[in-house]
């Protein structure tokens, strides 16, 4: 899991950004992999071909399976991508 980071383009700096992530990230306890991007959500849109906010679930290959799941299709879809089982149809 990484997490994808879009707030710095809200700021005037996005470097400004960086000090207050590390404090939310302590925080909060979040140890998996963070990511920022300086450009925001720009930055993720062109990456990822998104058009809005949500999760996206993108595989270890770079293919996006899942859009804005939650609760247990969200739970099976990371489960069966860790275990490194098929994933049935993508969710676009």
């Amino acid at each position: 899991m990484v997490l994808i980071n879009v707030d710095p383009a809200y700021f005037a700096k996005p470097e400004q950004y960086l000090a207050r992530a590390q404090k939310i990230l302590k925080r909060r306890k979040l140890d998996w992999p963070n990511a920022i991007a300086p450009h925001g959500f720009n930055d993720t849109v062109h990456a990822f071909n998104l058009s809005r906010y949500g999760n996206v679930v993108v595989d270890a290959t770079g293919i996006v399976q899942g859009v804005n799941l939650d609760g247990k299709e969200l739970e099976r879809l990371i489960e069966a991508i860790v275990e490194g089982k098929p994933v049935d149809t993508p969710e676009r």
